[in-house]
């Protein structure tokens, strides 16, 4: 199992000279189970994925896991090159919106308003898939999932191929949330769980994984100040890590706000926790361009 990030930002895309090093381009991954393609997310990265893949000249048969959404997970997909070419395949994964289809909210996102090419204009051959949580395979590729603790639907992914595993833990905030009414689709809708007990799905959702990606913005004072907005600080998803005893974690979903040295400086709080603790956990923060063989 091969892997490479083209996008750890999270929100909004953030050049400049701040993040150099992590890069600026919203969420995507690129991994390769043998001839397999699975794509993690169609943020804003997803765009120099498509030209690298359209640079190699064979036709593009790609899975696109989508987690959710909201606009940094799928701000990508219209500039996505292989979409316009004839003889991409392109399977497209995730959960029924709280009032849309997968289809119709990307057929949205590419309407008049808001972009000059539709949905339908594409030459690749796309099929939907709308998920719930549980199981299925991409040709060998097994595939896992549960939602996250975030405001509205959100899926959390994992990998297992060649006996390796990779999970995707994208957009989840560490505890349970309430919702204040039962179709609660924004922040303010939903409050953290104080009871301060992390969720246990999530170690066992990641349990003895080769590698967990997790959603880790927040240092500890930050979180305190955004507690239900869906998001973790690194403290609690090294305490996931640990109980699930990943091998490795990679710092994920990179604040817009923070720059290459704010990273920097979580990364090392993390390896401090995890030395405090006595554990062989590998902790990084993953950065635009990173290859990875599992």
């Amino acid at each position: 199992m091969w892997l490479k990030f083209w996008g750890v930002r999270g929100s909004i895309p953030t050049p400049g000279p701040r993040t150099v090093r992590y890069g600026g381009n919203t969420l995507c991954i690129e991994v390769r189970c043998g001839d397999t393609l699975i794509i993690l997310d169609a943020g804003s990265g997803i765009r120099e994925l498509g030209n690298a893949l359209m640079a190699a000249r064979k036709p593009v048969v790609a899975h696109l896991l989508i987690s959710h959404t909201h606009w940094d997970h799928v701000q990508g997909f219209p500039f996505f090159v292989p979409f316009y070419v004839k003889g991409t395949v392109l399977d497209i994964y995730g959960c029924h919106g709280a009032d849309k289809t997968l289809e119709e909210i990307l057929v949205g996102q590419m309407a008049l308003p808001y972009f000059p090419v539709s949905l339908k204009e594409g030459s690749a051959q796309i099929h939907f898939h709308e998920l719930d949580v549980g199981e299925f395979m991409i040709q060998d590729v097994r595939v896992t999932t549960i939602f996250s603790n975030h405001p509205g639907l959100c899926l959390a992914y994992r990998l297992e191929w060649g006996g390796k595993s990779l999970v995707y833990l994208s957009d989840n905030e560490a505890y349970h949330q309430l919702a204040t009414r039962p179709d609660a689709e924004r922040a303010s809708d939903i409050v953290a769980d104080q009871t301060g007990v992390i969720d246990p799905r999530l170690a066992q959702f990641a349990l003895e994984a080769d590698l967990l990606i997790a959603d880790s913005p927040y240092d500890a004072e930050e979180y305190k100040q955004r507690r239900g907005w869906g998001h973790s600080c690194v403290d609690d998803v090294v305490s996931i890590a640990l109980d699930a005893r990943a091998k490795r974690l990679a710092i994920f979903h990179h604040d817009p706000s923070h720059s290459d040295e704010k990273v920097d400086d979580m990364v090392a709080h993390g390896r401090t926790l995890i030395s405090e603790r006595e554990a062989a956990l590998e902790c990084f923060g993953a950065q635009e361009g990173m290859e990875i063989t599992l």
